[in-house]
This record gives structure tokens, sequence and C-alpha cells, in this order.
């Protein structure tokens, strides 16, 4: 059995997992640790709730946090866990703001030992991969993480576009309809997003009752922002959007975020989620939304990054993912 490291004694600091109750310290943790190292995402509320609600985390076993005598979060550790027919992989969150920049080796530890334990229900024989992203810039948190055995894997690019001056929707191949996502859709969305995704790297299937809670259930999901392209055979696009109001107040940006995007093969390289996703923004401008924001593994074989490249989106920022097996 996997045990897990025993925190350190820090005076005046408690260690315990974090709850809903934390939200509101969470954030002002977050927004040191962004003062003091320029996160690319600094989480708010909504992101806090949607990571509680999803399928297979247990706030009492999947995170940990170090409190102060006021309530006050000095560093924090989270693991999200998918166990699929396929394998498995853990995802990995750290943070700790200066003067507790030290206890984020300890953090990773923590974090990387729950992550075995959730991936020992893996069948045997089947990939396991224990995930962690951190910022270009972040030198000090990459070496911690190379220090404890992570290998660098790849990059990912955060990518921005205003909402003025949008291009032409493309025109889309014949046979093709366009609607606004709905639960009518909601299926034949989550099959098509296994399938287009099913040749990307590090991706597993979504279950339903992942994706439900992803989605349909998430208070950030905008259902009259992201579109779907339908052909014969039912869903063969999709562009699923995401809002943040929590962090948009505090960012001064009305920023759609273009969470997933995906096209079913035999369609690809035929614009139609060029196209979605101008609907996608036109319809964000049209709700006084000033910019749009999506992320891209910039080593895709789908070239993704130059599609976006095309529709106006310049990189912001980077991240770069380390690996270990589990």
């Amino acid at each position: 059995m996997i045990s897990l490291p025993t925190p350190p004694e820090v005076p005046g600091l408690t260690w315990r997992p974090r709850s809903l109750d934390d939200v509101a310290a969470l954030i002002r943790h977050v927004q040191r640790v962004h003062e003091a190292e320029r996160l690319d995402h600094v989480a708010g509320a909504e992101t806090y709730r949607w990571f509680a609600s999803q399928e297979g985390v247990d706030p009492g076993t999947d995170t940990l946090i170090a409190v102060d005598a006021d309530g006050e979060v000095r560093a924090e550790a989270a693991v999200f866990s998918q166990v699929t027919a396929q394998g498995g992989r853990a995802f990995l969150s750290t943070e700790a703001a200066p003067p507790f920049a030290h206890l984020r080796r300890f953090l990773i530890a923590w974090a990387e030992a729950r992550a075995r334990q959730a991936l020992s229900a893996v069948a045997p024989g089947l990939d396991r991969v224990i995930r962690s992203g951190v910022e270009e810039h972040r030198d000090a948190f990459r070496a911690e993480l190379m220090d404890a055995g992570f290998e660098e894997a790849r990059a990912f690019a955060t990518m921005r576009r205003s909402l003025a001056d949008l291009p032409p929707a493309p025109p889309l191949p014949p046979g093709i309809t366009v609607d606004t996502w709905s639960v009518a859709r909601d299926e034949s969305t989550r099959l098509a997003n296994n399938a287009s995704f099913s040749d990307h790297w590090g991706t597993f299937p979504m279950s339903e009752q992942m994706w439900v809670s992803s989605y349909r259930e998430s208070e950030i999901f905008r259902p009259d922002l992201s579109f779907v392209a339908v052909g014969p055979e039912g869903v063969v696009s999709f562009c699923m959007v995401e809002v943040e109001e929590d962090e948009n107040s505090r960012t001064g940006h009305r920023e759609v975020y273009i969470h997933r995007v995906g096209t079913l093969g035999p369609y690809r390289r035929r614009q139609i989620a060029s196209h979605l996703m101008v609907r996608t923004m036109e319809a964000a401008a049209a709700q006084h939304m000033d910019r749009a924001a999506l992320d891209v593994d910039e080593s895709s074989h789908t070239d993704a990054g130059e599609v976006y490249l095309r529709l106006g989106f310049e990189v912001t920022e980077r991240s770069i993912h380390y690996l270990k097996q589990g």
C-alpha cells in the first residue's frame, strides 16, 4: 500500500483537506501566488467548486492545504485522476506563495503519492501517467519537478485575441448544419469528443458522468456560446465554451474561454471547427465580451495552433507539462 508523506511541522500552520468553505481563502492564496510568480490562470470560485464536483474527486483525500491561525491558505495540493479501461492519468496541482514556497517540494511529493494511490485502480499492464503543468517562466518550480523525477514532455500555449474585427465564418461543407449546444445533442457531442481526441497525445475517453459534470452541470459552461456541427451521423465537430465571471471581475476583461474544440477525422481540414469558433466569438461579442482565449498543444498533429493563428489568435503564455510513469 502506498503511503502519503507526513506534512512537515511549520510553526503557525495546520495541515488538513480543503473544503468548499475554504474557497474565499483559496482565491486569496492563488492571488498571492500570482503576484509573486505571474500565473497563466488565476482560479476563481467557480473553478474550485467545479473541481469538487468532478467524478472520482474526493476533497477529503485528494486535497491538502496548510492554513494559518487566521484561516488563510498558505500552501495547497490537489490531485485529479482518471481511471479508464485504456489506462489512467493523474494531474497534480501544487502552489505555495512566499514565504512558504519551500513547501512546494513536499506538496509535489504528497500529490505524487496520492496520484499513485488513485492509479493503483488501473488494471495491470495498462499505462499510468502522472502529469503536472507549470508556466514556462517559473524556473524554480520546473527544477523542483525535475528533481522529483518528472520529465519535460510537451509544451502548451495559451492564445488570445480581441473580439473586435472578427473574420467571417468560413462556409460549411454541403450536408453540415450548425446548432447551439443542447441537452438533446449532448451525448452525440461526448461521443464525437471521444472519437476526435482518440488520436491526441495524453487523452482518454470521457465517461458520461465526467462529461456531464464538466459541461452540462458546470456553472462556468456556457451553452449559449457553444456550437456543434451536425452531419448525417450526428455531431461531427464541436466548440465547448466557458466563462469564469469571478476571474473576469479580477482581470478587468470579459473573456470567453474556448475550452474544447474537436472534429471527427473524416471532417478535418474543412474549416468546420473554424466556423464554429467564429460563431462562438460573434455570440460572445454580442454579449459585450472583449476577448477570447484557448490553450493548445504546440505539437498537435492536427496543426491546431496554425488554425488559431489564422483566426487572429496570438500566443500570450506557454506552459510545460511534465510526466512521470505511475
